[in-house]
């Protein structure tokens, strides 16, 4: 069993990827997560049965302290955001210092979501790669509302976590 934690500003999509990766079901409204909540999924990796408890983190500042022990026992970290609000990327930077002052060694993978909205994106797929670099991260897109590059995000984090064992 991994645990892994998402992290990131309001709204881009981390608890709706929870929801779609692990009950195929997308939801259409925006409710702020309060506190935590986490799901477990399991999955198949090189022949070996992998279970990820996967924590959903909410993201308002005053959640901070509560977040802080949350943290405990995390061996990877998607830190998630927008591809229509550059500001959700710049914010990762405050959200990697939060997670580097509770956790050392875990595995990171920086998610850009909602790759569905062409017309609003602000943020290319070479700026997200260019900044996942800079993270010392691997970096993949996803649109939860389509379902395309979920299931893909969270086996490329188990294989990630298993190649450490």
């Amino acid at each position: 069993m991994y645990k892994i934690v998402t992290v990131g500003s309001s709204a881009v999509g981390k608890t709706s990827i929870i929801i779609r990766y692990t009950t195929g079901k997308f939801r259409e409204y925006y409710a702020p997560t309060l506190g935590a909540d986490f799901s477990i999924k399991s999955l198949d990796v090189r022949d070996n049965k992998v279970k990820l408890q996967i924590w959903d983190l909410g993201s308002q500042d005053f959640l901070g302290h509560v977040r802080a022990g949350y943290y405990h026992g995390a061996r990877g970290v998607i830190y998630m955001f927008d591809v229509t609000r550059p500001e959700s990327l710049e914010e990762l930077w405050a959200w990697k210092k939060e997670v580097d002052s509770q956790l050392k060694g875990a595995k990171v993978l920086v998610v850009g979501n909602k790759t569905d909205l062409d017309k609003e994106r602000r943020i290319s797929k070479e700026e997200g790669e260019a900044f996942a670099k800079k993270f010392l991260a691997d970096y993949m897109e996803t649109s939860v509302k389509l379902n395309k590059g979920v299931d893909d995000t969270f086996t490329v984090m188990a294989k990630t976590l298993m190649a450490n064992v």
